[in-house]
Formats: structure tokens, C-alpha cells, sequence
């Protein structure tokens, strides 16, 4: 059998710590009830907004909001955490939940982007599909979760 290259079992305690406290101040942060002053940070490219008067180009400096930016790297950092560590007992089952899990995932949520596309548009449209780049995983990490409970 090919053993998936995964972490640690370790690594799954600390990611649960790290990813539930994430995943609420990302909700938190979307539902706009809290917001952050922007800082001035040197980014690798700035693309500027049409008609804003920012410098577009290579090595520049933009105002960039770091807390949102903060908390997306902690809920992919801590979910891949989660989502790729070792059970306690790694066997040919549970590598086939994870298998079903990844499946179901991305079904799931192409599925709702494909809804998404036919009735989103404009400015909300862009906000979802940054929504969307959390959910495979987040999807994955509580399907995988809920059918290794029900085992």
C-alpha cells in the first residue's frame, strides 16, 4: 500500500487550536463587525485599484489590511495542519475517508461555484471567490472529521 506523506500526529492538536479561533475571527472579519486600520507595506506587486492614483508596478509599497491577510494564512496554515496530520492509527480505512473526503469536497464546492457563477455578480462576486479559496479545505477537514466520527 503507498502511505501518503502526512505530519505528524502531533501537529493535529495545534492545528485545532490554531484553526477554530481562525475561523471565527474570519467570520468576524467578513461580517464587517471588525475592522482594521491599513499599514504601509512593501509587496511584490501592487495592482492599485482603477482611478485610486496608487503606484501600479514591481516592488512597491501599498496600504495592505494585515490582519485579514494574517488571518487567512492561520486558517490555511492550521487546516493543512488538521487536515494532514496522522490519525493515531493510520490505516487502509482511513485512507479511504480521506479519499471519499477530498472527493466530496471538491464536488461540493464546485458545485457551489458553479451556482455562484450564474448568480453572483459584480463586486459581491469577487469578495466570494476569496471566500472560496478557504472552502475545499475547510470542507475536507470537517467531512473527513464527521465520517471518521461516525466510524
Amino acid at each position: 500500500m503507498n502511505k501518503l506523506p502526512l505530519f505528524p500526529n502531533s501537529l493535529k492538536r495545534i492545528g485545532w487550536i490554531i484553526f477554530i479561533p481562525s475561523l471565527i475571527a474570519g467570520l468576524v472579519l467578513i461580517s464587517g463587525k471588525l475592522h482594521f486600520n491599513e499599514i504601509t507595506l512593501p509587496v511584490f506587486y501592487n495592482s492599485g485599484f482603477p482611478f485610486d492614483g496608487s503606484e501600479k508596478g514591481v516592488f512597491r509599497t501599498a496600504e495592505v489590511d494585515i490582519f485579514s491577510n494574517l488571518i487567512g494564512c492561520l486558517i490555511i496554515v492550521s487546516g493543512i495542519m488538521v487536515g494532514f496530520s496522522k490519525e493515531t492509527l493510520e490505516d487502509e480505512y482511513i485512507s479511504s475517508l480521506r479519499l471519499k473526503s477530498v472527493f466530496w469536497s471538491l464536488a461540493a464546492t464546485y458545485s457551489i461555484v458553479l451556482i455562484l457563477f450564474l448568480t453572483v455578480f459584480g463586486a459581491v462576486f469577487f469578495t466570494v471567490m476569496v471566500l472560496i479559496i478557504f472552502m475545499p479545505l475547510i470542507l475536507y477537514i470537517f467531512r473527513f472529521n464527521y465520517l471518521l466520527l461516525r466510524k
